[in-house]
């Protein structure tokens, strides 16, 4: 069985790396950001037959923007050629199924704070590959997707503020996928709800006692949010072991501080490089910025991210085991072990950080792969959220999946 890079899309869930608390004041609603188009280059997997890319690929949830409003145009490197085909393909029109692998990364918000968020595997998007014919790539269908959720809720926090997103296709996803080389492309849009949360451990409900993810019987219950001890079936399972296991039938309580149009444009097992172009909005701020109204690039001292990608300054303290407690420095278990057991000591840790390029490496393969993408994160409702987090800002994501295809 090939593997798909609509995959992807279930990074992007992931990929709405956006953590905060606070006020229910400011920033935007039903927001869709747009940033300047990335450049996208074919990276063949090692079982791919042919060096072009075979475009596109059926969505799993992620995030990001496309362009629009003066940016400059996609322009691929490479385009797709056919040859995948029925040859290639079990049948004509296929179901694909893609699941999320532990070891994604998301990068998130121009702060640097939100980076290295741990994603969510076991999340599992199914869609329709048409056309599958002998000289032509398959097309993807996410047509019946549309206003149905991205994977379960996504469970983030980082610098003291944690946040339960819920993403949603608000459009139906399209692409190209290739079954020969496993190479694929695709367009994914969403609409992440952002909720703010007080426990920095806990950021979503979870399902607690289900036995195995995803087979539609929900042999858990319910853990927090609106229906405590309601039946639950486990639709993902959090990288950050703390965060545990998040379902459907369990959604965080209150109100959503920020509806945000996330396009992830593309979705791809090739390369994604952006380059800043646009004016930042800090009166001063050096260099460019990837996304419309971001503030400034970056938060080095300096106000320059070094090649390595991470600032000589500031050092910040995280406790070691969980690394999304923030610390004083030098302070020993006084903020982390003897807060919470299991932290660890404080240690120090230099702020990651955005160079003026951003570029990410997917992988094609005919059963896991990776994939890669950008995307520009509109502001929130909430400052605190905003201002850790680093939004506008850009978001970038590597996701590792597997799929499953069958004839239909």
């Amino acid at each position: 069985m090939k593997w798909m890079s609509t995959c992807i899309a279930l990074a992007m869930v992931c990929a709405l790396g956006i953590a905060g608390c606070g006020d229910d004041n400011g920033g935007n609603d039903n927001n869709d950001n747009t940033g300047p188009s990335p450049v996208r280059t074919s990276t063949p997997g090692p079982s791919a037959v042919r060096t072009s890319t075979a475009p596109s690929v059926a969505a799993t949830p992620t995030t990001a923007t496309s362009g629009s409003g003066g940016v400059q145009t996609p322009t691929p490197a490479t385009t797709g050629g056919g040859g995948g085909g029925a040859g290639a393909c079990e049948g004509t029109n296929l179901t694909l199924t893609v699941t999320s692998n532990p070891g994604g990364d998301l990068d998130t918000g121009w702060t640097g704070i939100s980076h290295n968020s741990a994603s969510i595997s076991e999340s599992r998007v199914t869609t329709n590959l048409n056309n599958c014919d002998a000289n032509s790539d398959c097309q993807v269908d996410g047509s019946a997707l549309v206003g149905q959720p991205f994977g379960s809720p996504l469970p983030l926090s980082s610098g003291g503020v944690p946040v339960c997103v819920i993403n949603t296709f608000r459009e139906a996803i399209t692409g190209t996928y290739n079954c020969l080389s496993g190479c694929g492309e695709s367009t994914v849009k969403l609409t992440s709800s952002v909720f703010l949360v007080q426990d920095i451990a806990k950021p979503c409900p979870t399902c607690e006692g289900d036995p195995t993810p995803n087979d539609g019987q929900k042999g858990g219950t319910c853990n927090g949010g609106k229906a405590p001890g309601a039946a639950c079936d486990v639709g993902g399972i959090s990288d950050q072991p703390f965060f545990g296991q998040t379902p459907n039938d369990c959604l965080p309580t209150g109100s959503s501080v920020g509806e945000l149009g996330i396009d992830i444009a593309p979705l791809t097992t090739g390369t994604v490089t952006i380059t800043a172009d646009q004016a930042c909005v800090a009166s001063g701020s050096q260099g460019q910025c990837f996304c419309p109204s971001q503030n400034r690039p970056n938060a080095c001292d300096s106000g320059v991210c070094p090649s390595s990608g991470v600032c000589d300054a500031p050092i910040e303290g995280v406790c070691a085991n969980q690394k999304f407690r923030s610390c004083r420095p030098g302070t020993g278990t006084e903020d982390c072990e003897n807060i919470s057991p299991g932290a660890g000591s404080c240690q120090d840790q230099a702020r990651p950080c955005f160079t003026d390029t951003i570029t990410r490496t997917g992988q094609c393969g005919t059963q896991t792969g990776t994939l890669v993408g950008f995307f520009c994160i509109p502001a929130t409702r909430a400052p605190a959220i905003n201002t850790t987090a680093g939004l506008p800002g850009p978001g970038a994501l590597t996701l590792p999946a597997h799929q499953t295809r069958t004839v239909r």
